[in-house]
């Protein structure tokens, strides 16, 4: 009976001074404090729960409640073994999860907070981006015909020089031809990925790291699939990819991959990712043109109504809509000179594009 009163004062001690105190003394700081640790261990919870890690931290819970049970219970020679864990748990930790501590530092360097001209793109470079994303459709759509698989990828703000060490040079101008001849089954370059770097063909015949998620159901899918989904989760690439068996087309990125993708849809996707809030606020400026126009022709405002009254009855009509972005602000970011082409935001693409759905 003794024994177990010691444990229950043992209990209380540590809730009252660990617990009971601190809440008690809390201040302004502390609340603020205890929040952003909040906010933190919830982004780690995200980042590791579909990752293998994510065991890994179950059971580096259970050696921890084990340690606590075996310092409670004052057993000796469990104890030194404990103690000797210990000191080479920092080391540990860092070996079991260094893929993950990578990519998470890789997350963290390609935040548009500290790359804050990452999603846009100079006015001089927007024809190519279009040029690129148009000649990329046209010889994907006519891949997707003839059942001719393809892996195309787009480099994004984490270099693939890996991969790109794996293939073969090519240094050319994306062209709907080329494309095609490049993944035409005879052809020797046609066996692996194409990656694109700087709107220009790089490299071809370039072998990517496969999917290692458990979580993802990759069902019939094939190599291709597997390579596209494995090079988004370890970059900030995006994918295309063509079925040589069925001549669907799907876009991957983020780990993620979003299947029968129709043309228009994935020259959007492309001009995002390209050229990113600066697409977006032109396509937002072109669609207010268009629902004007449209709103004028259908005569949603009475006649009687004077002509600058009815404009702005329009104007109010379409920002409810879409919100209020004007066309100087769109001139004013396409005009930017000192940008650098990249990927834009993923909360730009949640609104414009369709969300991308998990196998």
């Amino acid at each position: 009976m003794s024994f177990f009163l010691k444990i229950w004062d043992q209990i209380c001690a540590f809730t009252l001074e660990y617990i009971v105190q601190p809440i008690l003394g809390m201040g302004i700081k502390d609340v603020i404090d205890i929040l952003i640790l909040a906010v933190v261990l919830y982004q780690l919870y995200r980042f590791f729960r579909d990752r293998r890690a994510g065991r890994v931290l179950i059971g580096l819970g259970a050696v921890v409640v084990v340690s606590l049970l075996v310092s409670l219970f004052e057993l000796s020679a469990l104890s030194y073994i404990v103690r000797l864990f210990a000191a080479s748990a920092f080391f540990c930790v860092i070996v079991i999860f260094q893929p993950e501590i990578r990519d998470a530092l890789e997350r963290l360097g390609n935040l548009t907070v500290l790359n804050p001209r990452s999603n846009s793109l100079p006015r001089k470079k927007m024809n190519l981006a279009k040029s690129v994303a148009d000649e990329t459709v046209d010889a994907v759509m006519v891949m997707s015909q003839n059942k001719t698989g393809a892996l195309i990828v787009f480099e994004g703000m984490t270099k693939l020089g890996d991969y790109i060490h794996t293939g073969k040079p090519v240094d050319a101008r994306v062209t709907s031809k080329l494309l095609q001849n490049i993944f035409f089954a005879p052809a020797p370059l046609h066996d692996g990925a194409l990656i694109i770097r700087d709107m220009r063909i790089y490299a071809a015949s370039c072998v990517l790291p496969s999917s290692t998620r458990k979580s993802v159901d990759f069902g019939s899918l094939g190599t291709r699939h597997r390579a596209a989904v494995g090079v988004t989760e370890v970059s900030d690439a995006l994918v295309v990819v063509v079925s040589e068996q069925t001549g669907t087309v799907s876009v991957a990125q983020d780990g993620k991959l979003l299947r029968n993708v129709d043309g228009k849809t994935l020259c959007d996707i492309l001009m995002t990712y390209m050229a990113g809030s600066v697409y977006l606020r032109h396509k937002r400026a072109n669609m207010r043109k268009e629902y004007l126009e449209m709103m004028e022709n259908i005569a949603r405002v009475d006649p009687p109504v004077a002509p600058k009254d009815k404009s702005e009855a329009v104007e109010k009509e379409f920002e409810k809509m879409v919100g209020n972005v004007t066309e100087t602000e769109t001139d004013a970011t396409l005009d930017e000179s000192n940008a650098a082409p990249a990927n834009a935001p993923s909360e730009s693409k949640k609104s414009d594009e369709p969300t991308d759905q998990e196998i």
